[in-house]
């Protein structure tokens, strides 16, 4: 009952000028009456690094957040991350003002930190295209089966680390650990913020993973039906049939 999905344009770009240029453009193009262009980088002092955004913000409907002062998307609009993490991604656009956003461009510094997220979503590439010519490993059926109920059934405006959203987002990977499948928390973390996971949820479901992997069990109550891998192993053979 609380499935969601991440319906607003995304874009990655290079980080070199025409990629810069061609995210601003990307972001102007989807402006409306009454917008404002969220633009995000780290800290402050970061966009003394990149000088077309420095005169971006001059706009008085451009406004400037960092993800140092935990700021976010207060108003309808684009928005334009800078040099960002699939962290900072989930963490900017919270479930409140996920409706907000006119379309999402990141700019991109490694392309190791947004691999898995260009591969989940599937963004527009601007500038230079050869980084992404390696792509993330895709997700196994299972894993993705298993994140599609979780989508459907956690309350995305509670933390995951708390209360029910706790057991079953502990258990789900727990229980896929115990059935000896192999689990890729980056991808999973990027899987979700393509499904509309938001806040700091994504990073922490990759956490959990990176923790049961090396040997930790987290503390959740057994919410999970005896027979949870079998069933979905059963939905993953009816999606193949069908």
């Amino acid at each position: 009952m609380f499935e969601r999905a991440v319906d607003y344009p995304t874009a990655v770009a290079s980080y070199d000028d025409a990629g810069v240029a061609a995210a601003i453009d990307w972001c102007l193009r989807r402006m409306q009456g009454g917008d404002t262009l969220t633009v995000w980088t780290s800290q402050k002092s970061n966009l003394g690094n990149c000088a077309p955004l420095e005169q971006l913000m001059r706009h008085s409907n451009v406004e400037h957040v960092t993800g140092r002062g935990g700021g976010g998307v207060r108003g309808p609009g684009p928005v334009l991350m800078a040099w960002a993490h699939m962290d900072d991604i989930g963490k900017l656009i919270r479930s409140g003002h996920a409706g907000d956003v006119r379309g999402l461009c990141v700019i991109t510094w490694n392309a190791d930190w947004l691999r898995p997220w260009v591969a989940a979503v599937g963004p527009e590439l601007l500038g230079d295209r050869s980084p992404w010519d390696t792509a993330a490993p895709e997700l196994d059926p299972l894993i993705v089966e298993a994140l599609r109920a979780l989508t459907s059934v956690i309350n995305h405006s509670n933390s995951i680390e708390a209360a029910f959203e706790k057991d079953m987002v502990g258990g789900a990977p727990l229980a896929l650990h115990d059935a000896r499948i192999e689990m890729d928390g980056a991808g999973m973390q990027a899987w979700a913020l393509a499904h509309g996971w938001s806040g700091g949820n994504p990073e922490r479901l990759a956490r959990y993973v990176k923790d049961i992997g090396a040997g930790k069990r987290p503390r959740c109550r057994h919410v999970l039906r005896a027979d949870y891998v079998q069933e979905l192993r059963r939905r993953v053979a009816e999606n193949a049939q069908s």
